[in-house]
């Protein structure tokens, strides 16, 4: 590991892996697990403690906080005790996520995103900025969520009864999107901008509107790059930070199976 900078705490129950670099006024608190080649900027908290550190209860553990290697993360992060990320994350500024979170490898969680405790997000995932991300919900593999979406979780505000929203692999969610409590949006779909999702959505549906409403089905929308070729669903057209980059997707996915079988 390697300390360039000042004020730098690492707590002695933190574990640190191979060439780890850490910036000025970052905190590494207990359990925390960092995997080797991770960059930490300057001013992070990692490993932030529950409510339960504050208030001096006895007996208190922080629960573990799991890195995974070759990742980055940048400047202000809050991760909070008690979330796991697999390797080659990449944050921007500012974010804060909560204890509880699981996000699988190769994920992206850009600048201001929000994501609150006990979510799920699977692999290869980007959560772009400004993104707001209720607790419970729960984002699957290869999923894009667009700037200053916002995913609710209460059905009746103020109340104790939290219902995570769901979105299958695939899916893309854009900008400014509502996305309900309780709600489930299928794999590879598209939900236009602005759209307040407030019930389900079939696999493979373009939906927007407030309230969004199937349009059509998306492997009937063209490419406006190429006019004469449809552009979803997108790993087709797309594969730019993908495992399938430099090949087909069919190519790619066929692969999957073999290994899966």
């Amino acid at each position: 590991m390697k300390f360039n900078n000042r004020n730098v705490f690492v707590s002695s129950n933190a574990k640190l892996g191979n060439n780890v670099k850490i910036g000025d006024n970052t905190s590494i608190y207990d359990n925390v697990v960092i995997g080797d080649n991770t960059i930490i900027c300057n001013d992070c908290i990692i490993g932030e403690p529950t409510s339960a550190y504050y208030k001096d209860i006895s007996g208190y553990t922080n629960p573990p906080t799991i890195i995974g290697a070759n990742s980055m993360i940048r400047s202000h992060a809050i991760i909070y005790a008690g979330s796991s990320f697999g390797n080659n994350l990449v944050t921007g500024h500012r974010i804060t996520i909560r204890e509880g979170a699981s996000i699988g490898k190769n994920c992206l969680i850009s600048t201001l995103a929000d994501i609150q405790g006990n979510c799920k997000i699977g692999e290869f995932s980007r959560i772009y900025s400004n993104v707001h991300i209720g607790e419970l919900t729960t984002i699957g593999n290869y999923v894009f969520i667009f700037p200053y979406s916002i995913f609710t979780n209460d059905p009746q505000p103020p109340s104790n009864m939290l219902m995570g929203a769901v979105v299958g692999d695939y899916s893309i969610i854009t900008v400014h999107c509502s996305v309900l409590p309780g709600v489930k949006i299928g794999k590879n779909c598209l939900v236009g901008a602005n759209s307040v999702v407030s019930k389900n959505i079939d696999d493979f549906s373009y939906a927007i509107g407030s309230p969004a409403k199937k349009l059509k089905d998306i492997r009937e929308i063209y490419s406006k790059q190429f006019p004469e070729e449809k552009h979803y669903p997108w790993p087709y057209s797309f594969d730019r930070g993908m495992p399938w980059q430099g090949l087909s997707f069919d190519e790619w996915l066929k692969n999957q199976t073999e290994y899966n079988d």
